[in-house]
This record gives structure tokens, sequence and C-alpha cells, in this order.
């Protein structure tokens, strides 16, 4: 009797060894690698336990967020809405349908998700952060504020004031004033300018413009003043269009024209502008494409290219002039952000005068700080801004040393 039982058993130790070797690891294994960053291994690892047990929802509920953590957010949603169709209940999957959706520019489907989880649960924070951002990506400037101050009256994290007061940046009116004063080397007398915005929201999709400058410059005082619009034409894509004039100016133009498209996907902005400028004896037209990318919750990154042509009654033919801008601003706290900046060419089409449209070469540096002041008790926001600039004129041997401080207040 003994026999045939230590026999059986020498056969069925190669089975249970192999069965052994072929089991996977644990979740709480798998945890372990997702916890410690190795997410491929912790992907392998949950889809192995997955396979042992297709019913096991926070598994694959892993496999989901690993997907979305690895960039790959049209494969995490299949994941997730597969969870949510055995188990409608489950908040988890649902707002992370929803994200994933946000992720790929759809939020007129996350909408369609995330309605019936605020009719489940209408102080989840994340659930009303999540519709604050919907809103705000289908244009529903207002609805997200709305979102955005309830998620931060339930949970007032930092995500949630920075997204709040981030929507209210672009929903609320603003008045922008700014000045400057410029000192140069030589005797060139100094320059001061004084210059009011107001952008006025009349709905979600239309705002008008309206603008006023006064400058001395070269022991001259001119003025210009004219408006505009801005049209959101798509929840992505905003038309902006501005005219200002000065008649019988020498310094400034007596005639600016601006006409931009403005189209944002995911974390960048491009833009399309065209600018003609109408001065006495001269004119300029200026294209430049830009690109304004916010690289992570602290760093915004922005590059700027402008070719103009150039007409004067002094140049026996057309002259084109090259521009680059290249910029950052890192923030160091909440409200503080250090602002730098590099430009060949003209610096600033906002503060272009006469003695810049013709071959005009010239490098400048700029740095300075932005301080976003919120005010949580009233409905507004305050924008301080201050900044120094540095010249070098190659064909003039003049340099230029600019201070400019600016008030953004909204209401």
């Amino acid at each position: 009797m003994l026999f045939p039982l230590l026999l059986a058993a020498m056969f069925l130790l190669p089975v249970a060894g192999s069965a052994f070797a072929q089991a996977g690891p644990s979740s709480a294994e798998a945890i372990q690698l997702a916890n410690e960053g190795r997410d491929a291994e912790a992907l392998a690892a949950f889809r192995r336990v997955a396979a042992a047990d297709p019913n096991d929802h926070e598994a694959r509920l892993w496999i989901a967020r690993l997907h979305e953590r690895m960039g790959s957010p049209d494969q995490a949603e299949s994941v997730y809405r597969s969870v949510l169709l055995e188990d409608p209940a489950n908040v988890e999957a649902a707002l992370g349908v929803a994200a994933t959706l946000l992720a790929q520019q759809a939020p007129d489907e996350a909408l369609e998700v995330l309605e019936p989880a605020e009719e489940r649960d209408p102080r989840n924070a994340t659930v009303l952060a999540l519709l604050g951002r919907a809103h705000r990506m289908a244009g529903h400037t207002g609805l997200a504020v709305a979102y955005f101050e309830r998620a931060v009256a339930v949970a007032p994290t930092d995500e949630h004031r920075l997204r709040l007061n981030d929507a209210r940046r672009s929903y609320m009116h603003r008045v922008d004033t700014h000045a400057f004063s410029e000192q140069f080397s030589g005797p060139t007398p100094n320059s001061r300018s004084g210059d009011v915005a107001l952008n006025y929201r009349l709905s979600d999709r239309l705002r008008v413009l309206g603008r006023g400058q006064v400058e001395r410059k070269f022991a001259i005082s001119e003025q210009r003043g004219g408006g505009g619009a801005e049209w959101r034409w798509m929840p992505t894509t905003t038309l902006r269009a501005q005219v200002l004039v000065g008649p019988d100016n020498r310094v400034m133009p007596e005639g600016d024209y601006l006409g931009e498209l403005v189209y944002t996907f995911g974390r960048a902005t491009w833009t399309g502008g065209f600018r003609y400028f109408d001065f006495t004896g001269a004119r300029m037209s200026v294209f430049s494409p830009a690109v304004s990318w916010l690289a992570s919750e602290r760093l915004e990154l922005g590059l700027m290219y402008a070719i103009a042509w150039r007409e004067a009654t002094t140049l026996p033919a057309d002259e084109f002039g090259h521009t680059v801008h290249v910029r950052g601003a890192y923030r160091l706290m909440r409200p503080m952000w250090v602002q730098v900046g590099y430009a060949a060419g003209i610096e600033d089409f906002e503060k272009l005068t006469s003695d810049r449209v013709q071959d005009f070469r010239a490098n400048t540096v700029s740095g300075g700080l932005r301080i976003d002041m919120p005010i949580f008790v009233l409905p507004t926001l305050t924008t301080f801004i201050a900044n120094y600039e540095h010249q070098w004129r190659s064909r003039s041997n003049v340099n230029m040393g600019r201070v400019s401080v600016g008030l953004q207040q909204r209401f």
C-alpha cells in the first residue's frame, strides 16, 4: 500500500510544481509594483490576475489606471467601460470613463457619464471637478465656474482652487492697466507710456474689447484708441479682431489692425495672427504663428515667430524682417510665477513705434514676476505683473532698459 502511494506522489509532484510555477503574482504584489512606479511590470501582473479571475473588478480597474498613467487614455477608457457595464453603480469606473474621455477631448460624451453620477452623489468633489472640466472644454465657462465653486466648497484642495481660479480668469470681465518707462543710452530722451484695456463678456461665446494708450517718446506726446471683439467659434477655437487708430501720430502707428485665430488642444494653444501697421510714410504687415504649452502645473513655455514686410517711402524696395520670441514661466508657489524671455528682432509688437519699422536688429532679454492674488470672499481676481527688459540694438549701438508694471482686475 505504501509503494503505490509513493509512486502516485512522484507523478503528482511535477504537476503540482508546474502549476505553482505558472501561478501568477497576487494582487498585493501587483499593487506593490504599481506603487514603486514599475508600471509595465504591474500592468503585466494585473493582467495575469484578471485572466485568472475575470470578475476581479479591482484588478481590471488597476489595469485601466495603469493604461491612463502610461499615456493610453483610449485603452484605459475601454477597460473602465467594461467594468461599468458589469457594475453600473461603480463610481470609480464611471469617473475613469469620464476622465479618459476628457483626455481625448470628448467633453459631450464625458457629460453623459458624469450627469448620472452627479444625481447619485451630488457632493462628490471629484464628480463636480470633472463636470467643471467637461463644461469648460465644451465652452460652457459659466457652468464650469459654478461646478468648480461647488468642488472647492466640498474639498478645498489646491488643485480645485487652481482650476476654479483659472476658469474665473477666462470667464470674468477684465480691466488691464499697464505702464512702462524706457531709458536709452546716449542722448535719446526717456519714454513713458500708459495703457488701459477692457475685455467685457457679452456671452460665453462673445466678448467686446476697448483700449486706449498714451505715450511720450522722442519728446513727442501721442495717443491712440479703439476696440474689437472675440468670438468663440468652437469650444477649442477663438477668433479675435482689433482696430486701434491715432490720427496724425508720427511715432506711434496711425492705424493698427489685428486679426487672430487661437486654437487650443490639450495643454497646447496655437495662434496664427496677421497685423497691419500704418505709420506716416511707412507700413508694415506681420504674420506671426505662435504656440504656448503648459508643460506641467508649474511650467509654461512659449515660442513665437514673425515675418514682417516693410514698405517705406525712404526704401528702394520692400524689406523683410524676422523675429523670434522664446518665453517661459515657472510657478515658485501658488500665487507667484517667475517669467523670463528672449527676443531676436522686434521685442513686442504691442509697443511698436516708428524707430522699429525699418531694418531693426536687436536682442532683448527679460525677466519678471507675475503674482495672482485670489480673493475668495468676493468674486474677483487680481494679477500684478512687474517686468524688466534689456535690449542691445546692433545697428545703432544703442542700449535700452524698460521697466513695466501691470495690473489685471477681473470682476
